[in-house]
């Protein structure tokens, strides 16, 4: 007698292999799901992470903005007091506050804001983790206003630069050494200081680029203003919109 073995796939009917790969694929999908929700998950928390980081930024740049306003203010004050002492008949009589305040509006410096924020964001692949449309333009809108602040600073320190070759027409370079202490910070001298005869062209000069100096100065005033008013806007939404409970 003859005996026959029949496999045991044999036996198995289609309707379980379709079970089979079921099975299989709804663990791979779900597995996929998975780490889609997870990755979801991080790239939430990292938004939520650099708004409120870019929220932090805002918030010491409005501190800074306004102290830059306070500097606009000053250098405004002290081209006008500048143009009216160099535009009086007796200016000697005037010298010290002429050196004072032609050492003040000399000096200048850059404009920077923290910007740890959106060069994270840059290093990080874009703006693309930012999904809320409305914060993401508020961000590229607020550095474009920084971008052209800091074009407006150069074109300050380009004038205020432009006032060096005029000291020697009635500045004495002795005299001149007075108006700073050892810690290069600008005083008002104790000693009398003198002014070196000028003419009346060398002076329209001075006071010609004086007059550039305080109208970039109030532009810069204005846009400093705008731009803080802009950065507390933006705190705000951005408070609002991710329950930051600043």
């Amino acid at each position: 007698m003859e005996v026959h073995h029949h496999s045991s796939a044999a036996k198995k009917k289609w309707t379980h292999y379709f079970w089979e790969f079921l099975m299989l694929f709804l663990a791979v999908f779900c597995g996929f799901l998975a780490e889609f929700q997870l990755e979801h998950t991080i790239e939430k928390r990292r938004e939520k992470q650099y708004v409120k980081s870019f929220a932090e930024d805002l918030a010491l740049d409005t501190v800074d903005l306004q102290e830059r306003i306070r500097l606009c203010n000053r250098n405004i004050v002290s081209a006008d007091s500048l143009i009216l002492l160099l535009s009086s008949q007796d200016k000697n009589k005037y010298a010290n506050d002429i050196y004072f305040y032609t050492r003040y509006i000399h000096r200048s410096g850059t404009f920077t804001v923290n910007d740890r924020t959106i060069v994270q964001l840059r290093n990080a692949g874009g703006m693309r983790l930012i999904t809320n449309k409305n914060v993401s333009d508020s961000m590229l809108s607020y550095y474009k206003a920084v971008d052209f602040l800091k074009f407006l600073y150069e074109e300050l320190i380009d004038m205020k630069r432009s006032l060096r070759p005029h000291f020697n027409k009635f500045l004495d370079g002795n005299d001149y050494a007075h108006i700073i202490d050892s810690l290069n910070q600008i005083i008002r001298p104790t000693k009398t200081l003198n002014l070196r005869p000028a003419d009346e062209e060398s002076i329209n000069t001075f006071i010609l680029i004086l007059q550039n100096i305080k109208g970039l100065n109030m532009g810069l005033k204005m846009r400093l203003s705008e731009l803080k008013a802009k950065a507390t806007l933006i705190r705000d939404y951005i408070n609002k919109e991710y329950h930051l409970g600043y």
